[in-house]
C-alpha cells in the first residue's frame, strides 16, 4: 500500500503539466516536472528530457555499432534532431533527414540542443513526403536508414520496405520504432513481419522509457549482412565520446528475449 501510494503521489506531483511550451499541427512540447519538457506528436509522448538519451543513444549508436563503417544514414520522420544530435558524435558521416512535419523541426528548438544538430553542415533537412522521398531516393545510397517515428503508411504498403532495401547498400541495415511488445504484440509481430519480407536478419530490442506505457519501448532491427550482436563494433560502441547510456555491453543486452517471448515471436525473428 505504502509503495503503491508512492507511485501515485510521484505521478501527481511530477507528471503535470507547468506549461505549453509548443503547440502546432499535432506536435506538442510541454514542460512537466520531474520528467522535465516532453514531445508529443498527435498526442503521444515520444520522449521528455530525462529518457532522451535512452531513446536516442540506443536507436542511433545499435544503428552505428553495428556496422562495419557506416557513412551515408538517413533518418526518415528526424525533424526533432534527437537522433541526428547522437549520430553526429561519430564523426565520419553525411546524414540527410526527411521530415514531413516541418513543426518537428520548430519543436526542436523548445529543447535548446537538438536543433542546433540539423544546422551542422553534415546534415541536410528536407522537409515533405517521406514515403515519397523512399521511392524516389537512389540506389544504394545509404548504409543505414533510421525510421524514427512508426507509421501504418510503412507496413500497409510493401513498396515501402522495398524502398528502404533498395537503397541500402550491399551490406545495409535499418532500426526502426516498433510497437510495445507488452501492450501491442500484435503491432509488434507486424512490423517484424515487414522487415522480414526484404532483410536476412530481424530481431527487436528495447529501451526503458519514462512516458511510454509500461515503462518499456522497442525498436526493431533489420539488416542484409551484419548481425547486430555477433558483429558489433566494440571500438565504436565503447571508445566513442558522448554516451551516457549506451556501451557494448548495453547492445548486446538489448537484444535478450524471455523464452516465452521469443516463442511468441520466433516465426518473425530472424538471427
Amino acid at each position: 500500500m505504502l509503495l503503491t501510494q508512492g507511485v501515485v503521489d510521484i505521478v501527481k506531483n511530477e507528471y503535470t503539466v507547468k506549461e505549453k511550451l509548443f503547440e502546432k499541427d499535432g506536435v506538442e512540447v510541454f514542460d512537466s516536472g520531474y520528467f522535465g519538457k516532453i514531445l508529443v506528436a498527435n498526442n503521444q509522448a515520444l520522449y521528455c528530457e530525462h529518457d532522451s538519451a535512452m531513446r536516442h543513444e540506443i536507436l542511433a549508436h545499435t544503428a552505428m555499432c553495428s556496422h562495419e563503417e557506416p557513412q551515408r544514414v538517413l533518418v526518415v520522420d528526424g525533424g526533432d534532431g534527437a537522433v541526428v544530435a547522437e549520430l553526429l558524435k561519430h564523426k565520419e558521416i553525411t546524414i540527410d533527414v526527411i521530415e514531413r512535419n516541418a513543426s518537428m523541426v520548430e519543436a526542436a528548438k523548445c529543447f535548446g540542443c537538438y536543433d542546433k544538430a540539423l544546422e551542422d553542415a553534415r546534415v541536410n533537412v528536407t522537409i515533405g513526403d517521406t514515403v515519397a522521398f523512399l521511392g524516389e531516393a537512389k540506389e544504394e545510397s545509404y548504409d543505414i536508414v533510421i525510421i524514427n517515428r512508426c507509421d501504418e503508411a510503412y507496413l500497409n504498403d510493401k513498396a515501402v520496405m522495398a524502398h528502404v532495401n533498395r537503397i541500402l547498400t550491399e551490406k545495409g541495415l535499418v532500426v526502426m520504432d516498433a510497437s510495445s511488445q507488452l501492450f501491442d504484440m500484435a503491432g509488434h509481430k507486424e512490423v517484424l513481419a515487414a522487415l522480414g519480407e526484404e532483410f536476412k536478419i530481424v530481431m527487436p530490442f528495447r529501451y526503458s522509457s519514462m512516458v511510454r506505457v509500461g515503462g518499456e519501448q522497442w525498436f526493431a532491427l533489420g539488416s542484409k549482412f551484419f548481425h547486430p550482436t555477433a558483429d558489433v563494433n566494440l571500438q565504436r560502441a565503447d571508445l566513442t565520446d558522448g554516451f551516457t547510456w549506451y556501451n557494448s555491453d548495453v547492445h548486446v543486452a538489448q537484444f535478450a528475449l524471455p523464452t516465452a517471448t521469443f516463442n511468441l515471436l520466433k516465426e518473425y525473428i530472424k538471427r
